[in-house]
């Protein structure tokens, strides 16, 4: 671990981290307590990779800045392998992604860089155990949006992963394999933002897959989601509890209809995307949201089960009471 972590410091471009660096080498090597073998202080280590980013994402020169996102990389993959790093929390962290499964099992790291020619590029690791090796194995993820032919359609391992930042995750089970599904963002170009709905599960040597067919009445036969939309709008798209319309097979003769009932789960739910002009319905950069939480998933037998009778509504947003007041309509000069 040592030597890793010498060849870092040779190489690294950052003077403040060869400088943290520095500190904690030498107090492994004095064998200073709380350092080295005797216990890692993994909260040192999460200041210097959150201030090493803050480095990344304020250079405004690019090679400067891909050479410092290496190092992030780099000290990151090293921190993770130290020993019970799996156990530290990452509670500081704002300025990375850093999700843990609800189950234990593993933890995905994501982030991104900002290019010249305002297109982001996506980074990450996995970090989860393996049984038979009985270890926690590091998985790099790098951006290979820009190769893959079929992106909603692609399933296929870290190697090929269409890249995004996390921010949620919701497990789901069918009879054989959990689905780890994320939620996440994608700054993409100068002209189009993304959302994703990916799915990822393990083969039974643990080996990441991105990507899975558990999406039904979907218009679109897909192994995720993928939503492009406008640089300038703000897509909605979260895990949260939300009423639905069922119908109840009842034909009502005033509304020429069938009646609906309302019930309500915990699904994923979204806003429909539609052309700021009928003319451009096929292009990403004029689609936005409709401003109506009217779409969504819910989960059945793990599959996400497409419904497009949602009415979602903000939780958060408490209505005040009503106070009736008299109101003059005319008055008197």
């Amino acid at each position: 671990m040592q030597n890793t972590i010498f060849c870092i410091f040779a190489s690294c471009k950052s003077l403040m981290v060869k400088r943290i660096i520095g500190i904690l080498l030498l107090a492994q090597l004095l064998w200073i307590p709380g350092f080295g073998q005797k216990k890692t202080d993994f909260r040192m280590w999460e200041d210097s990779l959150i201030h090493l980013r803050n480095e990344v994402m304020a250079e405004s020169d690019e090679t400067v800045r891909l050479a410092l996102n290496e190092d992030f990389m780099s000290l990151l993959e090293s921190v993770l392998q130290m020993p019970d790093a799996f156990k530290f929390t990452w509670d500081s962290v704002n300025n990375f992604s850093v999700l843990v499964s609800p189950d234990n099992i593993f933890k995905i790291f994501t982030w991104y860089i900002v290019k010249n020619n305002y297109d982001i590029e996506n980074f990450g690791f996995i970090q989860v155990y393996n049984e038979s090796r009985k270890k926690y194995v590091l998985y790099p993820l790098y951006d290979k949006r820009q190769v893959i032919d079929y992106p909603k359609t692609q399933i296929g391992n870290h190697n090929r992963w269409y890249g995004a930042v996390y921010y949620k995750m919701i497990p789901v089970k069918d009879k054989n394999t959990t689905y780890y599904t994320l939620l996440g963002w994608n700054g993409n170009n100068m002209f189009t933002n993304q959302k994703l709905i990916e799915i990822l599960h393990f083969n039974k040597d643990m080996t990441p897959i991105f990507g899975a067919r558990v999406f039904k009445n979907y218009p679109e036969k897909v192994a995720r989601v993928i939503f492009e939309y406008s640089k300038n709008a703000t897509l909605y798209l979260n895990y949260e509890n939300q009423e639905y319309l069922v119908s109840t097979g009842k034909y009502n003769p005033k509304t020429h209809d069938y009646d609906y009932k309302r019930l309500r789960c915990d699904m994923i739910i979204f806003e429909e995307l539609v052309p700021m002009d009928e003319a451009m319905k096929n292009v990403s950069a004029f689609m936005v949201p409709e401003s109506s939480l009217n779409q969504g998933f819910i989960e059945e037998d793990g599959r996400w089960m497409f419904q497009n009778r949602v009415r979602g509504s903000n939780p958060d947003k408490v209505r005040p009471e009503y106070q009736h007041k008299n109101r003059n309509y005319y008055s008197v000069q």
